[in-house]
Order: C-alpha cells, then sequence, then structure tokens
C-alpha cells in the first residue's frame, strides 16, 4: 500500500513527464481500436448489403473472337439464343436458373422531363439472383410478366430522381424509344452489387427484343447454381467456357470471345481486401505501442537516473533490490495502464461520435452504416500493454536495484 502511495505521489508530481511517457501507449490503443472498430462497422456494412444475393452467380457476356478456329477467322461477334440458355439449364443440373441478359443506352421520358439511361432486358429469375433492395411499394418481376412480354419497368435510383425528383414513381409510365412503360419498381440501389445499376431501366426480356432489339440476338445472361451443387462457381465457369467454346466454335483458350466472371471471386476479393486492411491495421496499432513502450521505457530510465540518492538511502536503511525492482515495475505498469484505459475510452468516445454523424447523414449508399467497439479487441490491447509495460519497466528496475548506497551519496554530491 505505501508503494501505491509513493507511486502515486510522483505521478502527480511529474504529470507533464506522466503524459509524454504514455501518450505514445494512448494514441496507440485509440487509434488501434478505433480503427479497427471502422474497420469491422465497414465490413458488417458491406456482408449486409450483400445477404440474399446468391453467391453462386455467374454472368457471361459476348465478346469478339481474337483467334482463328476451324477455318473460321478472327473478329467474329459471339452472342447467345435462348435456345442455347434453355439447353444450358437442360444439360446442367447444377444449375438453378438462367436469365437473358442485353443492353442499350435509350432516351427515357417522362412529361417534359427526359434522362439518358441503360435499358436492360431481364427475366424474373435475374431479381432472384441480385435479391436488390426495392422501395416500398415495388415489386419485382414474376414468371407470368415474362411469358406475356408486358411492358412494365423497373428503374434504379438516379433514373428515378431525374424523372420525378421527390415525387413517387410506382404506376407511372415512362416513354423508352416510343414504347410506354408502366413503372412497377424502384430499386434502392445502396448495396455494394446494386450502385452500378442506378442509372438503369430494367424491362422483361420479352419486351426488350419485340420492342427495343431488332434481333433476338442474347449480349449476355446470368445463371446461379443450386445451394446443393458441389462444385464450386469458379470450377463450373471452365466447364461452361468448355461448353460453349463447343457449341459456338471459338478456340477454349480465346480469352476475348467470351468474358465469364464467378461473383464468388469478387466477393473472395472483398473478403481478403478487410483481411488485409486489418492486418495493416494491426501493424500501424502495434507500431504505435511499440513506440509507447520505447518511451515508457526511456523515461523509467531517466526517472531511476533522478532518484539515484532516494533509492540508495532506500537501500542503506533495509531495502532489497526486490522492493526496489517492484517499485519501478509497477509504477511502469499504473503509466501504461492508466494510459491504455484513458486511449480505450477515447476510442469509444470517437467511434460512438462516428456513429451520431452517420445517423444524423439518413440514407447512403457508402456501406459504412455503423462502427464496431470490440470488448474483446480492446481488452486484449490492454493485457498486451500491461505485459508490455512490465517489460518496459524490467530493465530500469534492474538497473535501480543494483544501485549501491556508496554510489547514490557520490552521486548527490556530485549533484
Amino acid at each position: 500500500m505505501e508503494i501505491l502511495k509513493e507511486i502515486w505521489h510522483s505521478i502527480r508530481q511529474n504529470k507533464v513527464r506522466t503524459f509524454m511517457s504514455g501518450f505514445g501507449i494512448l494514441w496507440g490503443i485509440m487509434i488501434l481500436v478505433s480503427l479497427l472498430g471502422v474497420g469491422k462497422g465497414l465490413e458488417l456494412g458491406v456482408q449486409d448489403s450483400l445477404k440474399g444475393f446468391s453467391r453462386k452467380t455467374i454472368g457471361v457476356w459476348g465478346g469478339i473472337t481474337s483467334k482463328q478456329y476451324k477455318n473460321m477467322n478472327e473478329g467474329r461477334p459471339i452472342v447467345f439464343d435462348k435456345y442455347l440458355l434453355k439447353d444450358i439449364e437442360r444439360r446442367f443440373s447444377e444449375v438453378k436458373g438462367v436469365s437473358p441478359m442485353s443492353a442499350v443506352s435509350k432516351n427515357v421520358i417522362f412529361e417534359k422531363r427526359n434522362t439518358s439511361a441503360s435499358v436492360s432486358g431481364v427475366t424474373s429469375q435475374y431479381f432472384e439472383m441480385i435479391s436488390p433492395k426495392m422501395r416500398d411499394g415495388s415489386r419485382k418481376f414474376n414468371p407470368s410478366d415474362d411469358r406475356n412480354a408486358r411492358n412494365i419497368a423497373i428503374i434504379g435510383k438516379k433514373v428515378a430522381t431525374n424523372l420525378f425528383g421527390s415525387a413517387q414513381p410506382i404506376d407511372k409510365m415512362i416513354n423508352v424509344g416510343g414504347v410506354y412503360y408502366t413503372i412497377v419498381g424502384v430499386m434502392r440501389n445502396d448495396d455494394i452489387i446494386t450502385q452500378q445499376d442506378e442509372n438503369y431501366v430494367y424491362i422483361p426480356h420479352t419486351s426488350f427484343i419485340r420492342n427495343i432489339q431488332d434481333t433476338p440476338d442474347i449480349q449476355g445472361f446470368s445463371l446461379y447454381l443450386k445451394d446443393e451443387a458441389e462444385v464450386s462457381p469458379s470450377i463450373f465457369a471452365k466447364k461452361l467456357k468448355n461448353y460453349l467454346a463447343n457449341k459456338l466454335n471459338f478456340a477454349n483458350d480465346d480469352d476475348r470471345a467470351i468474358y465469364i466472371q464467378a461473383i464468388e471471386e469478387n466477393l473472395n476479393a472483398i473478403s481478403g481486401v478487410f483481411n488485409g486492411l486489418s492486418i495493416f491495421i494491426w501493424i500501424v496499432g502495434i507500431c504505435f505501442l511499440i513506440s509507447g513502450m520505447i518511451s515508457i521505457s526511456n523515461i523509467m530510465f531517466i526517472i531511476v537516473k533522478e532518484r539515484t540518492s532516494e533509492i540508495g538511502i532506500r537501500m542503506a536503511v533495509g531495502a532489497t533490490p526486490s522492493n526496489i525492482i517492484w517499485q519501478i515495475l509497477i509504477e511502469a505498469l499504473s503509466i501504461t495502464l492508466l494510459s491504455g484505459i484513458i486511449g480505450t475510452l477515447l476510442a469509444f468516445g470517437i467511434l460512438q461520435l462516428i456513429d451520431f454523424v452517420l445517423s444524423a447523414g439518413g440514407e447512403s449508399s457508402f456501406p459504412l452504416k455503423r462502427t464496431v467497439f470490440d470488448f474483446g479487441v480492446a481488452f486484449g490491447a490492454l493485457v498486451i500493454m500491461t505485459i508490455s509495460g512490465v517489460l518496459a519497466g524490467l530493465f530500469p528496475a534492474i538497473k535501480a536495484s543494483n544501485i549501491q548506497p556508496v554510489d547514490a551519496i557520490r552521486h548527490e554530491n556530485r549533484g
């Protein structure tokens, strides 16, 4: 108890020195916990935006051949048709559904307002794959819309804003290439997958072929695999390319004939980015903490030097080396622990402030919706710093325990 009183007295007597020695620890823990909280919140926001989206989705787009094949020159455009898509569904038991995709840029008109948008023909299965978030009152396409080539549309957020401002677009009619379409849905486009679709107008593919496109050619398609399918999307994509190369007569190693993208690869890449970000944050935080440890160790050496006379006198009146070691270690530990707790509380306050700003800002397409104060990380950092504080004070403590009373008297006389 007496040791604690002495330590508290020392800290109060040397507030500036104590603050400077503990600032590295305080700053390091604050930065580490804050950055990890923001990073985890960003990761959860991205994961939340991907809920309902099929990880087993594969997109295929036609390209132009770059290699000769079976006496056919390069430069041939590769297109698909509905019979090929039906054959894919029939041939591959792993496939749950296929949706054609064709798109063209068109001027879209509502009354006196107009905007340029990408008009895309898809089927009801397309929206099963991407599961977009929709505004209230919206609906997606259904198989009946596909069969009957209904003139209905689902529009993106940007199209809705350009044509209707803050008004409700549902049930309004827009002019697309001279044909009127009734709006049945508005996409929110507030997730990482559908952000790129905010300037799109989706219509049933059958209506697209009848009213917008002159030919039945299909530019691309999306398919998704059954949940129970054992093959990974990446492996299936290679299998699909072999099939298409044989069917459409292009070299299997022609990378420009068709473009295949397994969405799972993109999601894995996103996951890898967050893992890398987390590692980077830990490295930055640990560098700050190491800097704090060095600072504490240096300050403790200075403290030992300043107290040479005091330590010598204590040794002369019966204090053992272990008593001296414990005093120095506990002082180093106290500074470390106090700095760590203050840094953790500051990090908590920063994350709360960020949450307040995010909530006050309303809806946004940015994936960071909230931060995460991880008690486990904060506690772990405190434990690490507690151990580090002991290590930082160890060498100064050993030096202090080796001070001889005679040396202390000489030091005082020189002073």
